[in-house]
């Protein structure tokens, strides 16, 4: 199964709005193109459902396969927990040979925490967004520290609102050699590799949204990372895979 390659790209792709100052929910759903495994030059399609609440006091969304709570009522700071589902590493559904005969990794639960800081540019229709964010796996495969660093800019535009993002993420030796690592006479074929921490990938990502009328909306988002440091040099990226990495999302949502 697809690991956080999902929840990474869509954490990246996704700029979260000013708090609204009215109750809205919405509801959607959507089909993504993510890679098989970090590293992976294979790609799958699956569904993801989504579904946001906000109103002056708090907003609730999800991004992936994880939500992020928002508790603060500030227009300009967002901060509050992460609490997403690692979906780990099952060879059964890698296309890649040397790959799937890697050991599996258990699915498991990422917990964590963000801030986000909202600046108006030249009036309040387009807003830089520095934010960092912080996840540790606490439960079944999910393993180590991941740290996130992103900036972007979000313009609102009639009936659409446009957003990019760039982002890169650092991780502990834990999360590096669980994930890329491989032991010494690997079935695989691969070399033995031992990945230490370091900055794992940089990217950016592009953010569309139209807005049909007052109830549905259209969401794209294509995102393009490089995977840096350990995480490139790994066989299973250098060999199997490959550094570069894509994602693309389409989804309908709809407001009451």
């Amino acid at each position: 199964m697809i690991k956080t390659s999902l929840c990474g790209a869509l954490c990246a792709a996704y700029i979260i709005l000013p708090a609204a100052t009215f109750a809205q929910t919405t509801v959607g759903a959507g089909i993504v193109a993510v890679p098989q495994f970090e590293g992976s030059s294979d790609y799958s399609w699956m569904a993801v459902p989504s579904v946001s609440f906000s109103n002056d006091q708090i907003s609730l969304r999800t991004v992936g396969p994880g939500v992020e709570l928002d508790l603060l009522s500030s227009r300009a700071v967002d901060a509050g927990p992460i609490l997403r589902y690692n979906f780990g590493r099952d060879g059964a559904s890698i296309d890649n040979v040397q790959v799937s005969a890697l050991p599996d990794i258990a699915a498991g639960v990422e917990f964590g925490s963000y801030a986000q800081v909202n600046f108006p540019v030249g009036g309040f229709k387009t807003f830089l967004s520095p934010r960092i964010s912080a996840v540790q796996g606490v439960q079944g495969g999910a393993s180590g520290t991941q740290f996130e660093a992103s900036l972007g800019l979000l313009r609102l535009q009639g009936d659409w609102t446009l957003g990019a993002q760039a982002a890169t993420t650092y991780a502990d030796s834990q999360y590096m050699n669980t994930n890329f690592g491989v032991g010494a006479g690997s079935p695989s074929g691969l070399a033995a590799f031992n990945a230490g921490a370091g900055i794992k990938d940089a990217g950016l990502s592009l953010f569309a949204n139209y807005k049909i009328n007052d109830r549905v909306s259209l969401t794209g988002v294509a995102g393009y990372s490089v995977l840096m440091g350990d995480a490139a040099s790994s066989p299973i990226v250098s060999v199997a895979g490959r550094k570069e990495q894509m994602f693309l999302s389409l989804g309908v949502g709809f407001s009451f």
